[in-house]
């Protein structure tokens, strides 16, 4: 950062402040650097999942082959499943409480049912328009008030995947019966119980969901997808390299993304990726088959696997996994409290996935060549929350600094892109960032937990003469699109900002400034990498704010809004912080 000499040059009287003044504001320039404007994608963070598992003791009579199958989330916010091969529907809550209501006997194909029977129901489940839930059967489409009361739908062959439609009805996937020409259909209930069928010719119809764009979309077993209207427009496509997609039985194998396109686990150790135009794209992701995936609360997707795993896939393709304490074959969904939940079928095991997200956001830090940053994060709860705190560069890569981490009187260092703790009720969390003879970084650091946090951090310039200077950058814990900062740059003072783009993608900044008396300046435009950072001195930047007092307002037009600081430099050789007006 840069004072302009003239911005000095009426005080002669403190021309060793002044000077001091400028080296200061020079090192801050070397700091914080110039707009950036190349994404680089960095490495994955650790985060500090906490899996809470539900065993799940059925009512008897039991079968051997009675398995958890459906999972979805209720109307009245509890988690509703199904148990394949057993007569009852159960609920849980997000204490674990559970509950079974009882279906008619005929429901889950009891006569001559086997373990791994297509016959073997209830299957799929999901929360109806009509506030009831609504499930396949063995050879009915049923539904189930939240009281208890059910009713059933028979069907002439086996239905497979259900879904609530964009149209006030419900959408279902079938088998067609043995002895009956075709492959399946695809169905259209209404909550009264009219039913409308469309014939599939390509291949077995499984798990069916609604896409973005408002039409139904399902798998085709071993053949790709298919697209039907509300209106009962069909179309089949190919997709040739596609393995098979998952188990669509579980009831959440086929998402929708943050990104608004389809994922789904493809063959051996793979995740799909499809936009409604087609494009499709295939992501390793280790070895195990997908049984289950959704769209978690840090907006990427998370997945099951055959195996003790849990899988995170973001947008841009990064897999990581996370151990769990038993297998997490079965579904997925993003529950009500914010937790996702799954399903472990073979051992009738509900699990609560408690996931960091985004919590709060310190727009600002700066460590070594004289700065340091600690971070002082408060939990005032009555909870233990985990969290992460990850640090990130400029460029909105991951920024590796040595920390050292104080918690419960305990005192850990090390060097890390991360930090991940638990604070416990009214505890506090220190973070010592940077080390003052090392060389310079800065960024800024995102904050993920699973509950609120409370906090701020004390960014400190110490030079080598004269006195420390220090700023405070609260965390943030709104993450509006826009914020308005007032600056001062009379009397030899200037103004800076730090800003952070909390969206993944590039953010096109618009800057609109006006001076004290409200009269608009100008507007000036500027990128930020996804992730990233930048920081800057507004007369150096924009020399209509030269000489000027008022205020700019920084809109940002990506998703996932954007933090801010205000820097605030004297003709003495100091530096303090301002805080910007959030909407």
């Amino acid at each position: 950062m840069f004072v302009p000499r003239s911005a000095f040059g009426r005080f002669s009287k403190t021309a060793v402040a002044a000077v001091n003044s400028i080296q200061l504001a020079r090192s801050l320039l070397a700091l914080v650097g110039s707009l950036i404007t190349l994404c680089v994608v960095g490495a994955a963070q650790p985060l500090n999942i906490n899996v809470t598992e539900f065993p799940i003791t059925l009512p008897a009579p039991t079968p051997p082959w009675a398995q958890l199958w459906g999972l979805t989330l209720g109307p009245d916010g509890a988690l509703w499943f199904t148990e394949s091969g057993k007569n009852d529907i159960g609920r849980i809550t997000s204490s674990g409480t559970v509950t079974f209501y009882s279906l008619p006997p005929d429901v889950g194909g009891l006569t001559g049912c086997q373990p791994a029977s297509t016959i073997c129901a209830p299957w799929s489940i999901t929360t109806g328009p009509d506030g009831a839930l609504w499930f396949t059967g063995a050879l009915e489409i049923g539904n189930l008030t939240t009281g208890g009361t059910a009713r059933l739908f028979p069907l002439v062959g086996n239905p497979v995947g259900i879904t609530s439609g964009p149209d006030g009805a419900l959408w279902y996937t079938r088998l067609s019966p043995p002895g009956i020409s075709g492959t399946g259909f695809v169905g259209r209930i209404t909550t009264s119980g009219v039913m409308t069928e469309y014939a599939v010719k390509s291949g077995i119809p499984e798990s069916i969901i609604t896409g973005p764009d408002g039409a139904l979309w399902f798998v085709i077993s071993g053949y790709g997808f298919g697209r039907i209207t509300t209106y009962g427009s069909l179309t089949e496509y190919s997709v040739p390299s596609l393995g098979h997609v998952g188990l669509a039985d579980y009831g959440s194998p086929f998402a929708v993304g943050p990104d608004g396109a389809f994922w789904f686990g493809s063959g051996q150790g793979q995740i799909g990726h499809m936009t409604t135009a087609g494009v499709y794209t295939e992501f390793h992701a280790g070895t195990a088959q997908v049984s289950g995936i959704a769209e978690g609360p840090d907006g990427a997707m998370w997945f099951t696997v055959f195996g003790s795993e849990l899988g995170r896939i973001r947008t841009s393709g990064l897999v990581t996994f996370y151990n769990t304490p038993s297998w997490t074959t079965g579904p997925i969904v993003l529950g009500a409290d914010g937790a996702l939940w799954y399903g472990e079928m073979s051992n009738s095991i509900i699990a609560r996935v408690q996931i960091p997200s985004r919590t709060g956001v310190l727009s600002h830090i700066a460590a070594g060549a004289g700065w340091t940053t600690v971070a002082t994060l408060v939990n005032t709860s009555t909870a233990a929350v985990p969290l992460t705190v990850a640090f990130h560069n400029d460029d909105g890569s991951a920024l590796s600094l040595p920390v050292t981490i104080t918690n419960q009187g305990a005192t850990q260092t090390t060097t890390s892109a991360s930090v991940s703790d638990t604070i416990n009720p009214n505890a506090t969390l220190l973070i010592s960032i940077g080390d003052v003879s090392a060389p310079l970084a800065w960024g800024w650091a995102d904050v993920d937990g699973t509950g609120p946090l409370g906090g701020y951090a004390i960014f400190r310039y110490t030079p080598q003469t004269g006195s420390p200077s220090e700023g405070t950058v609260p965390l943030q814990t709104q993450f509006p699109s826009s914020f308005t900062l007032p600056y001062d740059n009379t009397a030899g003072f200037s103004m800076g900002v730090a800003l952070a783009n909390l969206s993944t993608s590039t953010a096109n900044i618009t800057a609109t400034m006006w001076d004290v008396n409200g009269n608009q300046l100008g507007t000036e435009n500027f990128t930020v990498a996804g992730s990233g950072h930048t920081a800057f001195t507004l007369p150096q930047q924009w020399a209509l704010t030269a000489g000027q007092q008022g205020i700019i307002q920084f809109q940002s037009n990506a998703t996932g809004g954007i933090a801010g600081l205000g820097l605030r430099f004297s003709p003495f050789g100091t530096f303090t912080s301002v805080s910007t007006i959030l909407p």
